[in-house]
């Protein structure tokens, strides 16, 4: 993201400046820099967050309703999600459909609690998946039985 950045002294110690920051950054958000290990604050306005949710909810609304209707979601869906997630060429067309239902279902769930993190891991794991697919002697060795016991493991060696 490309915020005007603020360090938290400034937030803290020239706070009406600070502000006055926010209110003229043409994105009403600012990036507040912490130092160490911290990790870095958006700070923007009550009225912004508002309306960022309610874009978020209206663009899973438009996805369910599309994900939806098998025509809508054949003729169009399908046919973008390539351009947002390259990997998808990979799957395989009822895989394709099942990535789309579970990711419009995390998202509305992710959008009820205010919580991105379950969409993230979602798209993660169906990148993971894309990837098995895309790779046909891993795709092999993974979609074959297991024909007999390996037999014990031995523990990982002591670290030197």
């Amino acid at each position: 993201m490309g915020l005007q950045e603020v360090t938290f002294s400034d937030l803290l110690q020239r706070s009406n400046e600070t502000v006055e920051k926010l209110k003229q950054s043409r994105a009403r958000a600012l990036r507040v820099r912490r130092r160490g290990v911290e990790e870095d604050l958006i700070l923007t306005t009550a009225s912004k967050a508002e309306q960022d949710e309610v874009v978020v909810n209206l663009a899973i609304r438009l996805l369910g309703a599309i994900a939806g209707d098998p025509v809508l979601r054949s003729k169009h869906l399908l046919d973008v999600l390539p351009q947002v997630f390259p990997w998808i060429r990979f799957l395989p067309t009822d895989e394709k459909i099942e990535f789309v239902r579970d990711f419009i279902e995390v998202m509305g769930a992710g959008a009820e609690f205010g919580n991105p993190a379950p969409v993230v891991q979602l798209i993660t794991e169906w990148r993971n998946t894309a990837e098995v697919y895309a790779d046909p002697e891993l795709l092999r060795v993974l979609s074959s039985q297991i024909v007999e016991d390996g037999g014990a493991v031995s523990p990982p060696a002591p670290p030197t």
